[in-house]
């Protein structure tokens, strides 16, 4: 993990492409999303970074975040939300039936084998709760050279799946309610969700919301 660990260091989060603002409009938005269907109970967050977006969710829910960087999750544990554990969801133990809500912004992509991680966070879910996240769109004409663009300059990128891709590896976890929409960005820190019909030729990013029947 240290070598992993050390892709992630200071220089990952703190650049000016990489940083996030606290209370940013874009974790405003993915908070909004997950409280339409869900107001409090557990919550993790894989991939939580300096925890912006744990710092808001507190609020409402008792969280827990997963990160594979040493100086995001020391950055991140001064602040006493709860369970924050510096590690490889790979390879970490997740209760089965634990959590309302789990969520995964921009972290898929990261990992080489995301079938498996699908599968750990469908089992800790708990009935109707929720995965919730986003992923580069690799689809449509936009979408594609966005993503040929962020995995130039984030050579971390390793897992830019087609939408149909994604579909599939969803339901072979379980998810039987796969539910897909797009986001356009600017930066880090601020967002539009978009489901109007041609939402493909625009998106950046694709979301999903996997339900656990």
């Amino acid at each position: 993990m240290s070598s992993n660990s050390e892709r992630y260091d200071h220089n990952y989060y703190d650049n000016l492409f990489s940083r996030e603002m606290p209370n940013s409009q874009r974790n405003q938005n993915r908070l909004k999303l997950i409280l339409s269907t869900h107001q409090n109970g557990k919550l993790l967050e894989i991939g939580c970074g300096k925890g912006e977006f744990l710092r808001m969710a507190s609020r409402f829910f008792e969280v827990e975040g997963i990160d594979v960087s040493q100086h995001a999750v020391e950055t991140l544990q001064g602040w006493g939300l709860g369970k924050i554990r510096n590690e490889a969801v790979e390879s970490s133990h997740l209760a089965e039936n634990s959590y309302g809500v789990a969520a995964a912004f921009n972290v898929l992509e990261h990992i080489p084998q995301p079938q498996p991680v699908s599968d750990k966070l469908f089992s800790a879910l708990l009935p109707g709760g929720i995965l919730v996240g986003s992923v580069p769109f690799n689809a449509a004409l936009l979408g594609r050279i966005h993503t040929g663009l962020t995995n130039i300059f984030d050579r971390t990128h390793c897992s830019t799946f087609s939408p149909n891709r994604w579909r599939e590896i969803f339901n072979n976890s379980g998810f039987t309610r796969v539910r897909f929409f797009g986001e356009i960005m600017l930066g880090k820190n601020y967002n539009r969700y978009i489901q109007f019909r041609l939402w493909p030729w625009v998106a950046l990013n694709l979301m999903f919301v996997c339900e656990k029947g």
